[in-house]
């Protein structure tokens, strides 16, 4: 233990020291004040420091919730604002604790980086807009939770904007991009706070311009580990529907978001690292770490790579690090939360700009479009609906334009075909759409691969071409391989019979090869199939098949859609 606590003091006082500022700014940015967020970078990390699966993972409040958050505290039953937060941390916690216990979480790693991206860039540009008030001197001006909204109170309002404050906004954000630059190794966030709070202090004290700052705004407030839960109000929000779903739909959002956040965010850690932490374990950890942030009025937790990623930049070895994180963290917090009431709104609107800018993949996006154009339509989609509508409708519509799109590569089966010659040449139509037969040459055989979901619609695509091939001229061999075929419906199981009987009739010779053993099983329901198992027609391997009856022919498998090469 003593070992853990040498290697691991320094990354943990490091995560620390961002931890505090940046863990006021995403509370600030939630609606909820300072407090909130110095209880939940206290308790979740600790919580899910000893009970995670990641080594170097820093479970905290993060930018990723903090749209869903603040649209809680306006939507919130009761008058409740912000202290409905550590109520929607318990639910989130208990339905994140479901999803691990009944293996659900298998489901959402399927989840494509496409959704990740967009909901990343979405909430970048909703933090970004939703920082022109502080940043601009108008903090008093109360948001109305809509993007368009706020842009438009904001327009509304631009002749009150303070030319001092902006500039002070602007200041502080290109000096922290500076530094980031210059000075990469040492967080900005640690400078920007305490060059902050000193600012704040000094125009406080000789009366040097009128900058909002957090105590103006939120008002006194004392160190403490622990913040305000309304249990009073529990047992009627759990009792009415209408509160009761408002509850859970906040709560199924804010899982849904820190399941895929922290799974994220552990891989790349374990990307930078070259190591596997356990999933299962990270989940578990962090529903507990929601149950307990709320219990202590804390907020929703998630992972967050930027502490993560300074943790293993700084030497973190173990999860002792996030536990020694945890505990600076409060001692901190207890010793100088005080003097945060000094720094400008305009420099927590600073930092949360930054920490906006980071949440853009700029080159995903523009890998997305040259690579993959379903995946950044996909991108795109949950950008714009974060931003207009709704964080957990974007997330959910993404996900479901994604397994449209896999549906769909998957069931609009894709053929191969190669033409193997008498003279030793070939010709191959990889991921063909349409069938084009060479002319002018003596053919060997010919290997037709058929891959995907084989129903109704596709067996009929399949059903013309491979009546095309039995009508050739000289085709003495066919092998109909089966190795990328997913499943089958009894429509493409008569298609397949079909074939083979069209090509039997023909005088053509037919192999089925590579087909999985459970289909060829229900193959042999059809005459035609169980002729060709009798008379050792079907192969595992589609080589061991060419060498029964062309053994001198070279064969070499380069990929799994049947590339074939043969001997000059």
């Amino acid at each position: 233990m003593l070992k853990l606590i040498r290697e691991n003091w320094q990354s943990g006082i490091t995560v620390a020291l961002i931890s505090v500022p940046l863990s006021i700014a995403l509370s600030v940015a939630s609606g909820a004040g300072p407090v909130p967020g110095i209880v939940t970078g206290i308790w979740a990390t600790l919580i899910a420091g000893f009970l995670g699966g990641s080594n170097y993972n820093i479970i905290g409040a993060a930018g990723a919730l903090t749209t869903v958050l603040f649209a809680a505290t306006l939507a919130a039953p009761f008058g409740l604002g912000a202290l409905v937060l550590p109520l929607i941390a318990i639910i989130s916690g208990i339905l994140i604790l479901l999803v691990w216990a009944i293996g659900a979480d298998r489901f959402l790693y399927h989840i494509p980086s496409s959704v990740m991206y967009g909901f990343a860039g979405g909430v970048a540009i909703v933090i970004a807009i939703s920082q022109l008030f502080d940043a601009t001197g108008l903090s008093a001006v109360k948001r109305t939770g809509s993007t368009l909204g706020d842009v438009a109170l904001f327009v509304a309002h631009r002749a009150e904007i303070q030319v001092p404050t902006a500039v002070l906004f602007l200041t502080f954000l290109i000096g922290i991009l500076l530094w980031k630059r210059l000075v990469p190794k040492i967080p900005a966030v640690i400078p920007a706070a305490l060059i902050g709070i000193a600012a704040g202090w000094f125009t406080k004290q000789y009366s040097v311009g009128e900058f909002v700052t957090l105590g103006d705004k939120f008002g006194s407030f004392s160190a403490s580990v622990m913040g305000h839960v309304p249990w009073e109000t529990l047992p009627q929000m759990v009792t009415t529907r209408g509160e009761l779903l408002f509850l859970l739909g906040t709560a199924s959002t804010v899982a849904l978001i820190s399941i895929l956040e922290t799974l994220v965010t552990a891989r790349i850690g374990d990307k930078m690292t070259k190591t596997e932490s356990s999933t299962r374990r990270e989940l578990f950890g962090l529903a507990l770490a929601n149950i307990g942030s709320g219990i202590m009025g804390g907020l929703p937790a998630t992972g967050v790579f930027i502490r993560a990623g300074a943790n293993i930049k700084a030497g973190a070895t173990h999860r002792t690090s996030a536990i020694i994180a945890a505990i600076a963290t409060a001692c901190i917090a207890l010793v100088a939360l005080p003097y945060f009431a000094f720094i400008p709104m305009a420099v927590i609107a600073a930092i949360l700009v930054n920490t906006a800018l980071g949440l853009i993949e700029v080159n995903k996006f523009a890998e997305f479009f040259k690579r993959e154009r379903q995946s950044f339509l996909v991108a795109l989609m949950v950008l714009l609906l974060t931003v207009f509508e709704d964080a957990g409708i974007a997330v959910i519509a993404g996900s479901v334009l994604s397994l449209l799109f896999f549906a769909h590569r998957k069931s609009s089966g894709y053929f191969d075909i190669i033409f193997n010659f008498v003279d030793g040449t070939k010709e191959s139509h990889m991921r063909a759409s349409t069938l084009s037969i060479p002319t002018g040459k003596q053919l060997a055989f010919v290997t037709y691969s058929i891959a995907g979901y084989l129903g109704y619609i596709d067996s009929a695509r399949h059903a013309v071409n491979l009546r095309n091939l039995a009508n050739m001229k000289d085709l003495p061999i066919v092998l109909i391989r089966l190795r990328n075929l997913y499943a089958i419906d009894y429509e493409g199981e008569d298609m397949l019979a079909e074939a083979v009987r069209n090509f039997q009739e023909q005088g053509v010779l037919v192999y089925l090869t590579s087909g999985d053993p459970e289909l060829i099983e229900q193959l042999r329901n059809h005459p035609e199939i169980e002729s060709l198992v009798e008379t050792h027609h079907v192969f595992t391997k589609s080589k061991e098949a060419i060498h029964t009856f062309l053994p001198e022919w070279d064969v070499t498998w380069h990929t799994p859609t049947a590339r074939v090469r043969v001997a000059e």
